[in-house]
């Protein structure tokens, strides 16, 4: 089953800029969580009817570019991430929203 309607290496070697519709974060430290579920809320309030967005974290940007290859992120954490991103959505998003947490670990190939 896809459950992304894009292609993530489509999304990531066309070296797309971010835009309304994406969003590039190099980790996913405490303050950078923050930023993410700010970052939800605007793709969940859709003003352009767009469809919501992707957030990458792994991947280093600059002036809204992918830096490759990816920084990546270490796969000991990303339960303890997820974990982490889920409790601060229930804390700071009133309504309920889909999202999908996806594991793309395989950094090497890029």
């Amino acid at each position: 089953m896809k459950i992304l309607p894009i292609n993530l290496d489509d999304l990531i070697y066309a070296r797309a800029v971010e835009s309304v519709r994406l969003e590039f974060k190099k980790t996913c430290s405490e303050p950078t969580l923050e930023q993410i579920i700010h970052t939800v809320c605007a793709f969940a309030n859709d003003f352009h009817n767009l469809n919501g967005g992707y957030i990458i974290i792994g991947i280093e940007e600059q002036n809204g570019l992918p830096i490759l290859p990816p920084v990546g992120l270490d796969p000991q954490n990303i339960d303890r991430i997820q974990k982490k991103y889920v409790a601060i959505a229930k804390e700071l998003i009133q309504n309920t929203y889909q999202s999908f947490l996806l594991k793309f670990i395989n950094a090497n190939k890029y």
